[in-house]
């Protein structure tokens, strides 16, 4: 009789498992039934007899299932809101948490994301020129085709971020953790990385000229057929770090800087048969 109460409820809950509260709910029930399947057998009626009146007894479970799936949906799009193409420029939306959220294509400017929980959010093809992200959780944010001019990403997490083929000029990672995180085919004029994470992250493709990489450390950070002209990593540490190039990227790795570096050997070697100036290097 418990594995015939235990395929009632699987007919009945088979729509509305997506839900944890209805899982929960049909685990609860079924503790319940077979309580009651108890009770009734110990009162001398038989199997089939007891099975109908424990059935019977919890009446028409469904609207009861159905109302808690509709307030679980309607949670789920509290947390994952939709706010593609929408005007929010200059926006205080401090401390707020929108989890997988979504901004595309929208008017962001001047808007205050500042220690927001935003992991997994969208802001594809927006304009979020002087945006302020600054302590934000922006863990797998995708900004992809986006003008992110004068941005402020001052301590933010940006895990796993996508910013390919965006507008970064003048924007601010000070403090931030780029482990992961993806530049290629994007501006950085003028962006700053001061005490930032740069593991494994990677400026394909990009222009970084004259961006400052000054003391930072840098595993396994690429920056492969990139703009490096100018570009400074004086004082910085170089392990495996990737400096393929293109031909129209050749003659700017001889115009990085790299004094006071420091750098593993296969770096150092790759960098050298680049003729990038290695004056004042130390190989570890």
């Amino acid at each position: 009789m418990n594995d015939k109460l235990m395929r009632y409820l699987d007919g009945v809950f088979s729509p509305y498992e997506d839900s944890h509260r209805v899982k929960e709910l049909k685990e609860e029930l079924y503790v319940y039934l077979q309580e009651k399947l108890s009770d009734f057998k110990n009162q001398g009626h038989d199997d089939e007899t007891a099975y109908r009146l424990t059935i019977d007894s919890i009446g028409d479970v469904k609207e009861i299932i159905e109302s808690i799936s509709a307030k679980t949906k309607e949670l789920q799009q509290v947390i994952r809101h939709d706010l593609s193409m929408n005007n929010l420029q200059d926006a205080d939306l401090t401390g707020v948490s929108v989890r997988e959220g979504k901004f595309d294509a929208s008017a962001l400017k001047g808007s205050d994301f500042s220690t927001s929980g935003l992991s997994n959010s969208s802001y594809k093809c927006s304009d979020l020129k002087n945006v302020r992200f600054d302590g934000a959780d922006l863990t797998g944010a995708t900004f992809n085709m986006s003008d992110l001019e004068n941005v402020r990403f001052n301590g933010a997490d940006l895990t796993g971020a996508s910013f390919n083929m965006s507008d970064l000029k003048n924007a601010s990672f000070d403090g931030a953790n780029l482990t992961e995180a993806k530049f290629s085919m994007s501006s950085l004029g003028n962006a700053s990385f001061k005490n930032c994470i740069l593991d494994n992250t990677k400026f394909s493709v990009s222009d970084v000229s004259g961006i400052c990489f000054d003391n930072l450390t840098l595993n396994n950070t690429l920056f492969d057929k990139s703009s490096l002209t100018g570009t400074s990593f004086r004082n910085a540490v170089l392990r495996n770090v990737s400096f393929k190039i293109s031909f129209k990227t050749k003659k700017s790795i001889s115009k990085a800087i790299f004094d006071g570096a420091t750098m593993d050997k296969l770096t150092y070697a790759v960098l050298k048969g680049l003729n990038a100036d290695l004056t004042n290097v130390t190989v570890i």
